[in-house]
Order: C-alpha cells, then structure tokens, then sequence
C-alpha cells in the first residue's frame, strides 16, 4: 500500500496519522484476547540472621502469543471547513481591499447659553480600505439657529439642512469641518441638539447639549473718596464664572454730577468674548469736580444672561490737606542730621488710605525713622500709610540719618489718595562740607 503524502514526514509522524486516520475512517480491530492467569510460587521462608542468602527464585513464564493486528485502512485527506459566506454578501477575492466606509463624530460644548454662539467640530473618517468619493456632509440643529462662520465653504440651506461638498477622503484619512451656530434674535431653547451625516453609507452623530443660564459677576475697585479737582480711578471687574465663553457683554456705566470723564456722564462698552471662568479688568479714568456724594451706576449684560447692576457710593471733598517738612538749615558733612514732616487734613471729609511719600537725600544713611514706614532703597524712599485722618487730624513722623554727601540736602515729601498726588512740600539743608576746613 502506497502513501505518497509520507516522503516528507518522520516515521513518528507518519505513524500517527495513520493511527488516527484508522481511528477515525477504518473498521474496527477485534479485542485483544485476555492474559492467561499468572501463577505465583510460594515465597520462601525467612533465613535466620547471618545466614547465607538464598538464591533467585525460579524464572518468570514467557509473554503469551502475539496479539494478530487488524489491517491498515487507507489514509484519506480531508481539506479544512471554511467559513459559511454570509448571506447577501458575495465572496471577496483574495488581495482585494475592504470598500469605503465613513463615520461622522462632533464635538461640542458641555453646556450652551441662550443667546450665545455654539461652536461645532465635525470630523468625517473614512474607516474602509478605498477612497470615498463624491462625499456630502449634511448638518441640522435646532430651530432658531443659523451658521454664522464655516471652516469649509457650505451649501446654501434647504429646509433648515445645511451641506458641505466634501470631495473624495481617502482610505484612512478624516476631513474637519468647524462650525459656528448663531441663535436669531427671540430664541428661546432648553436644549441644544445638532446632528450631521455622511451620505456615504449613511454615517450619522447626533448630540444634545444642555442649556445653562450663567450669572455675570461684578466688582468695583478703588477709592470711596475723590479730591476735587485732582483724578480719580476705578477698576470695573467683571468676571464670567460659567464654563461656557460668553460673547458681547456690554458694559454700561452713569455718573453722578460730582464725577467726569473726557466722554460724558454715560459710557458704554463691550467684551467681544469674555471666557469661561475669567474676570476682564476695564480702567474708569474720572476727576472730580465738586464736592459731594455721587452714585457710580454700573450695569453688565450678555445675551442670554439677566443684567447685573452694581452701584458705589464716591464722595468728593476739596483737597484741603497741609503739609510741612522740616530739618536742619544746615550741617557739616558726616555729621548727624534729624528731619520731620506733619501732614494734617484740613478739610470736613475723613482722608482714606493717604500715603505720606518721603523722598530722602542721595548721601543720607544709616537710616532710623519713627512709626514702621516702609523703605524703597532703589528709590531712596520712606513711606507711610494711614488709614484715615479724620477732619482736622494731623501726623507727624520723625527720620534720622548721617549726611555723607557733599552737596546739599534736599527732601521732598507728598501726599497722595489711590495713586492721586494731593499735596507737596520740600526742604532744602545746606551742606558746609567736612568741619574745619
């Protein structure tokens, strides 16, 4: 008998199947007869201690005959099952890519606002093995809103459905399209949901997004009295503490007769686009220009957003404040020299937060001042700060030092409300040089 599939395997090998092959496709071998009974010899008895060894008992029977083997069936060679073909789908030839197939994911925002812009990206992807071609996006939102901006030029809309001619996207490859959805005037949702598709193989997203209403923040920094006659500033800050960009937020403000300001007594502006979680800082550059208490009346709105209002209580009082500085008329160099200055409010008005700026000598150290000023060594500076004088308070402040320079000693000294300079006195110490000379 001839097997002409076993040249190429080892003899183990070729066994095996052919064993298997017998098992499984061959008849069936007779049963193998049974062994005769085995007979045993009677063991012999213990020899005492010391005794010589006995000898090996007597030989085991020989193996019964031969068990006769059944006949080698013949080998046949199955070929492995293949996988059914579905049904529908016909059989793809071997080396041929994978057809065309899209997918469509957007992004948007977590949260919208009413009255606000939502921004959209699209990606198209083409998942298949060949280029898709011919392929047109088609987008559609919620009623009320209109594309304002595109990243790829778009269709005109029919019947509130937007297109994009996307051209062919290869195997493997994505197109983005960016979107910007603008609400008409009067739109009121509580949801937000757009949906775009491929026509290619009907790839769909569809996404819904809540509708938040944030709450604008305000805040009015600066000081609460202005000297007439001299400038006076406020810090306007607003901040978005929603997660979401909010966009025209105009700003309006109205001041009382006491205030003015190079465009009138009311004033506008807008934040094109205040982000999420951000504060934006607007200057109010005003000078008083009588006495009295005035209402500054800020308001803050935003599409989609309740107005906020925030007013502060500025009270203008006349810049009666008096200043005086004094030292030595003068001195030798190297010598010790002690100064003072007073500052006194003169007015009707409590003085907030005055800071008394002394500008020293170049040649005066060894510094000692009284009351914990502050010391500017760049600038060659004491300050001191006080939180109120009330009407007809006065402070005076004492400096010492020793004169090392050689020209003249010359000291300033200046009163200044929120970075507004009120008043300015100097003194002027003669140097006569080293002693005895």
């Amino acid at each position: 008998m001839r097997f002409g599939h076993q040249k190429k395997l080892a003899a183990g090998v070729a066994t095996f199947i052919c064993f298997g092959a017998a098992f499984a496709q061959g008849p069936i071998a007779p049963a193998m007869p049974a062994d005769p009974p085995v007979q045993f010899q009677p063991a012999p008895a213990l020899a005492p201690i010391g005794a010589p060894v006995p000898t090996a008992p007597a030989p085991v029977p020989t193996a019964p005959a031969a068990v006769p083997t059944a006949p080698a069936p013949s080998l046949v060679m199955v070929a492995p099952a293949s996988a059914p073909t579905p049904a529908g789908v016909a059989p793809q030839p071997a080396g041929m890519s994978a057809p065309a197939n899209l997918s469509v994911k957007q992004s948007l925002p977590e949260t919208v606002v009413p009255g606000q812009s939502v921004m959209a990206e699209v990606s198209v992807t083409n998942t298949g093995g060949k280029p898709a071609e011919n392929v047109v996006l088609t987008g559609w939102w919620t009623p009320g809103y209109e594309l304002a901006e595109s990243s790829v030029a778009a269709q005109p809309a029919v019947n509130g459905r937007q297109t994009w001619n996307m051209g062919v996207i290869p195997a493997g490859e994505s197109r983005v399209v960016k979107v910007k959805l603008t609400p008409k005037a009067g739109t009121a949702v509580t949801e937000f949901r757009s949906g775009f598709d491929a026509t290619f193989s009907s790839a769909t997203d569809t996404r819904a997004v809540k509708v938040l209403k944030p709450e604008l923040v305000i805040s009015v920094e600066g000081s609460d009295t202005a000297f007439t006659g001299q400038a006076h500033t406020l810090q306007l800050k607003i901040k978005n503490p929603a997660v979401v960009g909010l966009e025209k937020v105009a700003v309006k403000v109205e001041l009382p007769e006491s205030l003015a300001h190079p465009k009138g007594p009311s004033l506008e502006s807008e934040i094109a686009m205040l982000a999420a979680s951000s504060t934006e800082t607007i200057p109010l550059h005003l000078t008083a220009v009588r006495p009295g208490v005035g209402r500054v009346k800020v308001k803050v709105s935003s599409p989609g957003c309740d107005a906020l209002t925030h007013d502060v209580l500025i009270t203008a009082v006349e810049a009666r404040v008096g200043v005086t500085v004094k030292g030595p008329e003068s001195l030798y160099a190297n010598w010790p020299a002690t100064f003072s200055a007073v500052i006194e409010n003169n007015g009707e008005q409590a003085i907030k937060n005055a800071t008394f700026d002394i500008k020293l000598p170049s040649g005066l150290t060894d510094l000692r001042a009284s009351d914990k000023p502050g010391h500017d060594p760049a600038g060659n500076r004491l300050v001191w700060k006080f939180d109120a004088l009330a009407p007809g308070e006065k402070k005076t402040v004492f400096w010492f030092g020793f004169a090392k320079q050689t020209d003249d000693l010359n000291t300033t000294a200046s009163v200044s409300v929120s970075g507004t300079p009120l008043k300015r006195a100097e003194h002027v110490t003669k140097n006569l040089g080293v002693e005895g000379k």
